[in-house]
């Protein structure tokens, strides 16, 4: 697949056809992957400064009333929570598209693609069962997205909910379930995968999903 990044170039205008076949292109399954990868690795980078500065927070219950003692967190929490959500939301994604090329091969994102809610793209795989703590995660995620892990506000009071504090434990849920739709990603795509309208990915190898790569083997 050619690189679609032409650095300081300006603004190209295809063709019917040739918008096509470059949309389908850039929504392989691979390139999902690719993302989702960038993005966990963002949010890693980030939490190697997560000591750097803390803030004091509240929990809060159901009503909005502080159920205990302020603790602290770190300043950085929210952030990495908004980039563990997007890339959760791509590798998901990834695997939607894998599975039925016919979600992006007419040129646009199906309907059930044009969500940010974790839980329920996650419910569209097949033989996919979160934990319930994995399954807490993705909904933290969820809010996180549109919401605190980018703005102070929601866009309507009706949408407020409660932020949680990324910590050790969380950061494991995360990549643990990071760690397995990855693979599945992968291993679905590593000999290729065709859109069904032309676009195609040739065959591909990582070490980093346990791949065995022989110097000798073909990619074609």
């Amino acid at each position: 697949m050619a690189n679609k990044t032409e650095v300081g170039s300006s603004p190209h205008l295809y063709s019917e056809s040739d918008s096509l076949q470059l949309f389908v292109r850039d929504a392989s399954p691979a390139s999902w992957l690719e993302y989702a990868e960038e993005l966990r690795d963002a949010a890693e980078l980030l939490w190697s400064h997560s000591s750097d500065g803390l803030r004091v927070a509240v929990t809060l219950d159901q009503q909005f009333v502080p159920s205990e003692g302020a603790f602290k967190v770190s300043s950085i929490s929210r952030t990495y929570m908004l980039l563990a959500g997007f890339a959760l939301e791509n590798v998901l994604k990834g695997i939607l598209v894998a599975i039925y090329p016919t979600r992006v091969n007419t040129g646009n994102i199906t309907r059930d693609l044009r969500s940010h809610n974790l839980p329920s793209l996650a419910a569209k795989i097949p033989g996919l069962t979160l934990s319930d703590q994995e399954r807490k995660f993705c909904e933290s995620a969820t809010a996180a997205i549109p919401y605190w892990g980018r703005y102070p506000i929601p866009l309507e009071k009706g949408g407020l909910s409660i932020e949680i504090g990324v910590d050790e434990q969380v950061r494991k849920t995360f990549l643990g379930i990071f760690d397995l739709l990855a693979h599945q990603l992968y291993w679905a795509v590593r000999d290729g995968w065709d859109s069904g309208v032309g676009p195609q990915t040739l065959k591909m190898r990582s070490n980093k999903y346990e791949d065995k790569i022989h110097l000798g083997d073909s990619l074609i």
